[in-house]
C-alpha cells in the first residue's frame, strides 16, 4: 500500500467515524425531552454509535436493512430498560429518526453527487495536463468527505428540529392505533428507499454501468422523493399533534362544564339554604312565644321535643364548615359528608379570602379537583391484596387536611393525604402521571395549574415525611390584588 492509499484509507475511516457520532448525537437530541434522566439519552446516543462501528469493523453477511434494523432494536432496548413506560411512543421515536436518517443520508448523497461532478469537471479544464494527479484525487476526496459531513449535520439538525416542533415535547403513552398511524409514512418511506436500492443495484450489476453516469438527473429523483418522504412524515405528525391537542381541549371544555355545573347546583343550594333561613328567622318570634306558653302551662315535655325539633330545624339549615365564602361553605360540607361516609377524616383550616379578588369559581376548581384527588387516592390505598388474594381495608387511620394562610400578597392553599407510593412528575408537564381512564381523567391537577397561572402563581406537588408517615402535598399559590 503506497502513501496515497493510506492517506485514502485514514480519510475514509476518520469519516466514517464521524458520520456514526453526528448520527448518534441527533439521535440523542431527538429522544431526550421524552426521556427522564439527560443520561438515557447519552446512553442511547453511545449505542447507536458503539453497535454501528461493531457492524463496521466486523463484517458480518447481512443486508443494509438487516444490519440498520440490528442497531434500532439495539437503541430501542437500551430506552426501555433504563427508562420503563411509554414504549409506544420510544418504538414511534426509533423508528421514525432511522426514517429520517435515510432520507438525510440520500438527500446529501443527491447533493453530494451533484457538487461532485461538478467539481470533477472544473478539474478537468483546469488540471487536465497535470501528471501525477493522485493528489487532486485526495484532495477532490477530501472536499468531497468535508461537503458531505456539513449536509448531513444541516439536514439532520433541520429535520429533527422541525419533527420536535410538528410532534411536540411531552411524554405520553401511545395506543396501537396512535402509533399506527404515525408509523406507517416512516415504514413506508424505508421499505421504498430499500426498493429503490435494490433495483439501482441489480442494474448496475447487470449491465456494469452506475445508473448516475447514464441518467443525469437519477440523483434530481432522489432527492425529490427524499424531501417529499420527509414532508409526509412531517405534516402526518403535524396533523396528528392537532388532532390530539382538540381531542384534549374538547375533554377539558367537558370537564370545565362540569364544574360549572357543579357550580350552580352549589350556588342553588346555598340560595335554598338561604331562603330556609329567612323562613326559619321571621318564624323565630312565633317558636318563642310558643316555648313561652309552653313552659307557662308547665309542658315541660311538649316543650322539649319542641326544642328538639328546633334545634334539628336548625341543622338543616347549616353548614358544617364555615370558611367566609358560601359557595365555598357549600363545597367544603359537601367534601366533608363525603368522607365521612368513606370513613376518612377531614381537618379543615380554610378561610377564604375577603380581599384579592379571587373569584368563587376559580376556588371551587381548586378545591374540587384537590379533594377529589386526594379522597381517590386514599380509596386507592386503602385497598390492599392480602395472601389469600382477597380485598381488604387497611387500619391505617386515614385524614386528609386542608388549610390556607398568607404571606404577603400571596394567598397559599395546601392540601395532604397519606401516600405510600411512588409519584413520578413528567419533566414536560411538571405534573405527576395520573393511572385513571376514561375521558376527562387526568386533567384536574391541570386544571388547578391553570388556575394559578390566571392569578399569576402556580402549583407544586411532592412527598413529605410528617410523623413518620409519607404525605402527598399539593400546594398552590395565588396572588392577590391589591
Amino acid at each position: 500500500m503506497d502513501r496515497i492509499d493510506l492517506y485514502f484509507e485514514i480519510a475514509s475511516n476518520i469519516y466514517s467515524v464521524l458520520l456514526t457520532l453526528i448520527v448518534s448525537f441527533f439521535y440523542m437530541v431527538w429522544v431526550r425531552p421524552f426521556l427522564l434522566k439527560r443520561r438515557t439519552a447519552w446512553l442511547c446516543g453511545a449505542t447507536y454509535a458503539v453497535v454501528m462501528e461493531i457492524l463496521i469493523i466486523i463484517p458480518v453477511n447481512m443486508t443494509e436493512m438487516v444490519a440498520y434494523g440490528l442497531v434500532v432494536m439495539s437503541v430501542f432496548l437500551v430506552m426501555c430498560l433504563f427508562d420503563r413506560g411509554n414504549v409506544g411512543q420510544k418504538f414511534f421515536l426509533t423508528i421514525t429518526f432511522f426514517c429520517l436518517r435515510w432520507q438525510s443520508f440520500l438527500i446529501q448523497a443527491s447533493v453530494g453527487n451533484e457538487f461532485y461532478l461538478l467539481q470533477y469537471k472544473i478539474e478537468e479544464s483546469l488540471l487536465g495536463s497535470v501528471n501525477d494527479k493522485d493528489i487532486v484525487w485526495l484532495g477532490r476526496y477530501l472536499v468531497q468527505c468535508i461537503l458531505d459531513i456539513l449536509l448531513v449535520i444541516g439536514v439532520m439538525g433541520s429535520s429533527v428540529r422541525l419533527m420536535l416542533w410538528a410532534y411536540g415535547v411531552r411524554r405520553e403513552d401511545m395506543k396501537g392505533r396512535e402509533l399506527l398511524i404515525l408509523l406507517v409514512p416512516s415504514v413506508s418511506g424505508v421499505f421504498t428507499y430499500e426498493v429503490l436500492k435494490h433495483y439501482e443495484k441489480i442494474y448496475e450489476r447487470d449491465s456494469g454501468k452506475y445508473v448516475l453516469g447514464i441518467y443525469g438527473y437519477h440523483d434530481w429523483l432522489m432527492l425529490l422523493y427524499s424531501v417529499i418522504c420527509f414532508m409526509t412524515i412531517f405534516v402526518m405528525t403535524y396533523v396528528f399533534r392537532q388532532w390530539q391537542n382538540e381531542r384534549e381541549e374538547d375533554k377539558q371544555r367537558e370537564v370545565f362544564s362540569r364544574q360549572v355545573q357543579d357550580l350552580e347546583s352549589h350556588i342553588g343550594e346555598v340560595e335554598r339554604l338561604y331562603r330556609d333561613m329567612r323562613s326559619l328567622r321571621h318564624d323565630m318570634g312565633n317558636h318563642l312565644m310558643t316555648l313561652e306558653q309552653l313552659y307557662g302551662a308547665g309542658e315541660y315535655e311538649q316543650a322539649e321535643k319542641y326544642v328538639g325539633t328546633l334545634k334539628r330545624e336548625m341543622q338543616n339549615v347549616s353548614l358544617d364548615v364555615t370558611s367566609g365564602n358560601p359557595v365555598t361553605d357549600i363545597i367544603l360540607s359537601g367534601r366533608k359528608k363525603e368522607m365521612e361516609d368513606k370513613g376518612i377524616r377531614f381537618e379543615c383550616d380554610f378561610h377564604y379570602p375577603q380581599t384579592g379578588g379571587i373569584n368563587a369559581f376559580d376556588m371551587s376548581i381548586i378545591l374540587n379537583n384537590a379533594l377529589s384527588n386526594a379522597i381517590e387516592a386514599i380509596e386507592r390505598e386503602q385497598t390492599t391484596t392480602t395472601d389469600n388474594d382477597t380485598l381488604q381495608k387497611n387500619i391505617v387511620q386515614d385524614d386528609i387536611s386542608l388549610s390556607s394562610h398568607r404571606v404577603k400578597n400571596m394567598y397559599i392553599i395546601e392540601v395532604s393525604n397519606p401516600y405510600k407510593g411512588e409519584l413520578s412528575v413528567d419533566v414536560i408537564s411538571g405534573l405527576p402521571g395520573t393511572s385513571k381512564t376514561g375521558d376527562g381523567h387526568g386533567f384536574g391537577l391541570a386544571n388547578i395549574r391553570h388556575v394559578a397561572r390566571k392569578y399569576y402563581g402556580d402549583m407544586e406537588i411532592g412527598k413529605e415525611m410528617r410523623e413518620g408517615e409519607s404525605y402527598c402535598v399539593l400546594r398552590v399559590m395565588l396572588q392577590l390584588a391589591g
